[in-house]
């Protein structure tokens, strides 16, 4: 379910292509020497356009530096591990345990062997508890 598109301003446009571009020359180098270089040459190229006024020319500039970074895209590209994409990226799916609690009795039955595991550990747990948690940490009454 999504809404509908955000609107961009020119400006914003612009920082999202940056950052792309700036990505794409991460992608395309091997050292930190050579990437800050490229950086730097990178930023000057947009520094140069940065007194436009005509809207008209810098939308066509917008999508010429588009083009040009769609074709020089790097084909195995850095991929954080966060990311869509990356070795993380939704891994971990959390299911909270109150909310077994509320299945239906229809869904119980057909994870009968789980559900019963489950009530037994349960049981076992709050045995546990009474047993230990419960006597050591209650404060030791003072000798006189």
């Amino acid at each position: 379910m999504s809404g509908p598109k955000e609107i961009l301003t020119h400006a914003q446009k612009v920082c999202r292509l940056y950052k792309a571009a700036l990505r794409s020359t991460e992608n395309w180098t091997l050292g930190k020497a050579e990437h800050r270089f490229n950086a730097t040459v990178l930023r000057a190229r947009f520094d140069e356009t940065r007194n436009e006024k005509d809207m008209r020319v810098n939308a066509a500039r917008l999508e010429e530096a588009k083009h040009e970074l769609w074709e020089k895209q790097h084909s195995d590209p850095i991929i954080f591990k966060n990311d869509a994409g990356g070795i993380c990226y939704r891994r971990e799916h959390t299911h909270l345990d109150y909310l077994f609690d509320q299945y239906h009795p229809w869904e119980k039955v057909m994870m009968r062997d789980f559900f019963e595991r489950r009530e037994t550990l349960k049981k076992e747990y709050e045995e546990y508890f009474e047993k230990s948690l419960t006597k050591k940490y209650q404060t030791e009454p003072l000798v006189v």
